[in-house]
């Protein structure tokens, strides 16, 4: 794993986010859940580099977001989109994801979770939470289509802290 520079980094987040997806991890060694994501975005805000995610309330991994400091954003490298299937499309209430990911756990020096497999971990400071309830939405259709059953997403936005290539 090697530190990178951020300012060196060359990519293009809507294809790298929608067409390869990410895991968004938050916990500690021993004590880590995560979760399989396509939406999410990179930019400034505040004066900082950030990196926004969207958990459903729903979700086992917004139970590590709500009690950690940091999250961290991660790429894997080509060839593990069945790993992606199975952290996605499992709750790690009911069973041992990793068992059935074939992904390697290891820890940044900050001390989040990422995985050997990982072609880029961004490490995310938490700044700012909010939840995404039906009033607010201006665009209606947005809402009913992706909130049928009202299981809104919270939006996480976080300085990017770290940077790491695999």
């Amino acid at each position: 794993m090697n530190k990178l520079d951020l300012s060196t980094l060359s990519l293009n987040p809507f294809r790298k986010l929608r067409d390869e997806w990410a895991l968004l991890a938050s916990g500690k060694e021993g004590d880590f859940n995560m979760m399989t994501v396509s939406w999410g975005g990179f930019g400034q805000l505040w004066r900082t580099d950030v990196c926004t995610v969207y958990v459903r309330q729903s979700r086992y991994t917004m139970e590590f977001m709500d009690k950690n400091e940091y999250y961290t954003l991660i790429f894997l490298k080509e060839g593990h989109k069945d790993a992606l299937g199975v952290l996605g499309s499992k709750s790690g209430r009911d069973i041992d994801k990793m068992a059935g990911a074939g992904l390697t756990p290891v820890f940044t020096p900050e001390g989040c979770p990422t995985f050997a497999e990982a072609e880029l971990t961004f490490v995310c400071r938490k700044m700012y939470k909010d939840t995404m309830p039906k009033e607010n939405f201006l665009d209606t259709k947005a809402y009913d289509e992706c909130y049928p059953d009202n299981d809104i997403h919270s939006m996480f936005v976080g300085e990017v802290v770290a940077v790491y290539g695999g």
